[in-house]
């Protein structure tokens, strides 16, 4: 078991983690690819240098000490001149030193700022093996190194050594190898991660196209893992049982209404044929209100239908909706910003609006419809100057055949579906539908559609 601390501290490193990581599968991904392979890459050449580096270079200084410690014996052993031309030009030809010899005396070495790792073992093994005051720059240019040894007969030997005797060449090439071979795998791992997304991203725009209504053609996914094929088969047979969940639900709703209108007409034509009286009234108003909730039920019924979703100028119907209002001498105003361009159901959106706003009229004088494009979403708003809705019931007006008070009751026409009908129409393009104060006075509705 992991203790609770320790389970803790994880949980907190990993909420930061996704906080600042990136949001897509895509990057997420290649971050779970790439950071590993940097890491080994970087231990990699950490232990190339820090180990077979630092040992290679240890003996190569190593074995420039005993080349110099042959020099000083020969310099020591065959003093004229002849032997000394002939020291300084096998040296240079064999050794791949460059010698001279001059009176004087070395100055103390001090460490400079600019100290590379073969400066440093060259001085550990100057101090280790030659016991001689000696000098060391490394910052003479020409990739050379100057080391300065004081002799016995108070001459000092000044060898400048190629940074080729102190180094090995396969370094270069070894970066070069490691960066190509990098290059290569993050190329492979891009190509095989990006094919292996694309199913989901496919997947992805089917379920966003059906949470806005929209048809989606079949589809299957003949690559891909077998969790991806298995999550496509999962999602179709979703899209079919919504299907099919909507079109019973739509013909029982239909059926029902439909089937209650006969004996309805019944009893219409048996109260015609009764003598006028109080309790023939109530009757005859009770059949009223029986057929105001069966319209009520085929206009949620006829909410989802068989429309297909299209492109539609949503200022046209905003138009239209305005229009019919103002026949009947209604105060509606209408405005809109943005590009009006939506995929939606014509006639179902404009049942949605229609309702609404004979909704705002019927309990208020005056009407203002304004739409607003958005990035991901266009808003409608239906403000009226009614006497409005308390905020503790705006999602109890939603639920169906659900009434306020008196000022809000079935005399007044509506049998309670007029608000679940349009949420209902909005839920079925994937938006929503919200209440909200008026700047009117009244009740603000907003309808959200997305684009």
């Amino acid at each position: 078991m992991i203790p609770g601390a320790v389970r803790d501290a994880f949980e907190r490193i990993a909420r930061l983690a996704d906080r600042h990581s990136p949001q897509t599968l895509f990057a997420r991904a290649l971050i779970i690819i790439v950071v590993p392979m940097l890491l080994l890459q970087a231990l990699s050449a950490w232990w190339f240098y820090s180990q077979r580096g630092d040992n290679v270079t240890n003996r190569l200084a190593i074995l420039l000490v005993r080349d110099l410690r042959l020099l000083i014996a020969l310099h020591s052993d065959f003093p004229d001149d002849a032997h000394r031309d002939w020291i300084l030009r096998r040296s240079a030809q064999d050794l791949l030193l460059f010698v001279s010899f001059r009176k004087g005396i070395v100055k103390p070495f001090k460490q400079p700022e600019y100290f590379d790792i073969a400066a440093r073992e060259v001085q550990g093994a100057l101090d280790a093996d030659l016991k001689r005051p000696f000098y060391i720059d490394n910052n003479v240019g020409g990739g050379q190194m100057l080391v300065e040894i004081q002799l016995n007969d108070g001459d000092v030997m000044d060898v400048l050594v190629p940074h080729v005797r102190l180094t090995f060449g396969s370094s270069f090439a070894y970066v070069i190898a490691q960066l190509g071979l990098a290059l290569v795998l993050f190329g492979l791992a891009i190509w095989f991660m990006h094919r292996e997304l694309v199913p989901i991203q496919h997947l992805g725009v089917a379920a966003d196209a059906l949470g806005k209504g929209r048809d989606i053609p079949d589809f299957a996914f003949s690559g891909g893992t077998r969790e991806v094929r298995n999550a496509a088969t999962a999602f179709q047979t979703m899209r079919i049982r919504l299907r099919r969940s909507i079109q019973q639900r739509t013909e029982m709703l239909a059926g029902v209404s439909h089937d209650l209108r006969t004996p309805l007409t019944r009893m219409k034509l048996s109260l015609a044929l009764l003598p006028e009286s109080p309790e023939s009234k109530e009757l005859a108003d009770d059949v009223l209100d029986m057929e105001r909730m069966i319209e009520g039920y085929l206009a949620f019924a006829r909410g989802e239908g068989d429309e297909e979703p299209g492109p539609v100028d949503l200022s046209e119907i905003l138009e239209d909706v305005a229009a019919g209002a103002r026949r009947n001498n209604a105060d509606v105003e209408v405005g809109w910003q943005g590009d009006m361009n939506v995929e939606l159901r014509e006639l179902a959106m404009k049942r949605c609006l229609n309702n609404l706003v004979s909704n705002a009229l019927r309990y208020g004088t005056k009407v203002r419809l304004n739409a607003q494009r958005g990035r991901t979403s266009v808003e409608i708003t239906i403000d009226d100057n009614g006497p409005g809705i308390p905020p503790d019931k705006y999602e109890d007006v939603f639920r169906p055949f659900f009434r306020l008070d008196e000022s809000r009751n079935v005399e007044t026409g509506g049998v309670g579906l007029g608000l679940t009908i349009a949420r209902d129409v909005a839920r079925s393009h994937g938006g929503d539908v919200a209440l909200d104060a008026s700047p009117l006075g009244g009740l603000r509705v907003i309808v959200r559609i997305p684009v």
